[in-house]
Order: C-alpha cells, then structure tokens, then sequence
C-alpha cells in the first residue's frame, strides 16, 4: 500500500507491503512520487522487484573496491585490474553513487544490464 504525503516543500512516498522491506523517497512534486509509487508496486505486483537500498548507498569508490576484493582477486592474473582500479581509486572519484538493479549481488559490473549513475 502506498502513501504519498507532503513534508514542507517536498512529497514523501511510502510503500508498505507485507512481505517486502519498506519503501521511501522524497521528491519535488506529487507526480514524481505518484510515478515512482506506481513503478515500484507493479514490480512488487510481477515480482521481480528488489530492493536498491544498498546499491543507491553505494559510492563508486566503494564499488570499484569491492570489485577488487571480490572479482579482481579471483581471477588467474589479478595485476592489471589492480593497477587499472587503483588508479582509478588515486585519481579522486566524485561523490557519485549507483543506481544499479544488482543490489546486494556480487560485483560483477560487466553482467549487469542497468549502469544507470546519478550524482
């Protein structure tokens, strides 16, 4: 069930439905949130919703990091993504974070359909 109210200058929508984590957004105008609420339920309604808490939380620097504990360290000669990630990681990345479908999956970037970024 949704819930869409105003908290001063912005609308906050609320999705509560038994079975799945609680959902909530802020935007600037009611039909953001109305559209946002609509999308959500009808993936919860397929069932082939999931959660992007996790992903949108995660910071690049934090992804290409975990990259490399988890995918560069498994492969046969894991030097070139070391260096390749490192020096991504040295140069300063923006505070950008990831909008990415594959929350809470292992980092395998090349596998995932939605590379979406948002700053």
């Amino acid at each position: 069930m949704a819930s869409i109210s105003k908290r001063g200058r912005y609308w906050r929508a609320q999705i509560v439905r038994r079975g799945y984590p609680p959902q909530y957004r802020t935007f600037d105008t009611r039909a953001e949130a109305e559209a946002w609420t609509r999308g959500i339920e009808t993936e919860m309604d397929r069932g082939v919703f999931l959660s992007r808490v996790e992903s949108e939380q995660t910071t690049l620097a934090e992804a290409l990091d975990r990259y490399q504990r988890e995918i560069s360290s498994g492969k046969a000669h894991p030097e070139q993504d070391y260096q390749r990630v490192g020096g991504w990681l040295r140069q300063g990345l923006p505070p950008r974070q990831n909008s990415c479908r594959c929350a809470g999956r292992p980092a395998r970037s090349r596998w995932c359909k939605s590379t979406a970024m948002k700053e």
